[in-house]
């Protein structure tokens, strides 16, 4: 899915440079803009599948304690781990439920335990996950008194979860510091635009020729292109601050992509209502 939207996204921006150069068409911003809009528009799709992939992990997460819980009652109830876990799967568990009953058909179908609980592991991409199904399929290999490792499973499973929540909500919070950092660019970005910019351009046009020398500086700007090239830094700031956001909310730079398309729009919605 990455492949095919990073080659959506590098096609799109060199469309958007031939188009603009050697066609001449017209575009509502220039190539470069356009260019970095069409990259991160190509990655909106891959954003709302990554959001939902990770709330369904999430969601396995949360409910593996409980199903430890149920299976270890299982066993202590006179079941072997096999017929615990065909029996937790009869439960309701979010989306764990599916995976469980895919144990069960695999089991059903002459699979061993080991190798459906490597299968499941391969499945769904979560460290916590992982870690429980690996500890399964050592137990089931290991015999002896299975009751006592599964309880053991279920309390280093649910610390390992609590720790898990606990970095994640300390984190979160930082996401806030870069939607601060791009509110305070694009609050900058205005005032000197509108106001600092737009009065040295406009003292230029009546001084003229006197200018030389008082607006060396800027020669061969105009204010148009002033504000292109604050949105495109806008915008660029907005693709790594929203990649370091998911980082650090998501654990993962891909989760970063929903708010790479927020702070993206939020650029492009100032600069087109609020810069002049």
């Amino acid at each position: 899915m990455y492949g095919v939207t990073t080659a959506c996204a590098l096609s799109s921006a060199s469309l958007l440079f031939l188009v603009n150069s050697y066609l001449r068409v017209a575009l509502p911003f220039p190539a470069p803009t356009m260019a970095i809009l069409a990259a991160i528009i190509c990655f909106i799709f891959p954003g709302l599948v990554e959001r939902s992939y990770s709330r369904w992990v999430q969601r396995i997460d949360d409910n593996i304690s409980n199903m430890l819980s149920d299976v270890a009652g299982g066993v202590r109830s006179g079941f072997n781990l096999t017929r615990a876990l065909e029996l937790a799967a009869d439960s309701d568990y979010g989306p764990l439920t599916e995976q469980l009953r895919i144990d069960k058909i695999q089991l059903s179908w002459g699979l061993t335990f080991d190798q459906v609980m490597q299968d499941q592991i391969k499945r769904v991409d979560s460290h916590l996950a992982k870690r429980t199904f690996m500890a399964l399929a050592q137990a089931g290999k290991s015999g002896g008194n299975i009751q006592d490792v599964l309880d053991a499973i279920q309390r280093h499973t649910t610390e390992l979860h609590q720790i898990d929540r606990e970095v994640r909500n300390a984190l979160r919070p930082f996401v806030s510091t870069t939607y601060i950092a791009v509110g305070i660019f694009l609050g900058i970005s205005v005032v000197l635009i509108n106001s600092f910019f737009a009065q040295i351009f406009s003292s230029q046009q009546k001084v003229g020729a006197q200018a030389v020398s008082v607006f060396v500086g800027i020669g061969g700007l105009s204010l148009p292109a002033l504000k292109q090239a604050f949105l495109q830094m806008g915008l660029i700031e907005a693709i790594f601050g929203g990649l370091g956001a998911g980082k650090l909310g998501g654990s993962s730079f891909a989760a970063g992509l929903k708010h790479v398309i927020i702070l993206a729009a939020a650029n492009i919605i100032v600069f087109t209502v609020l810069v002049g």
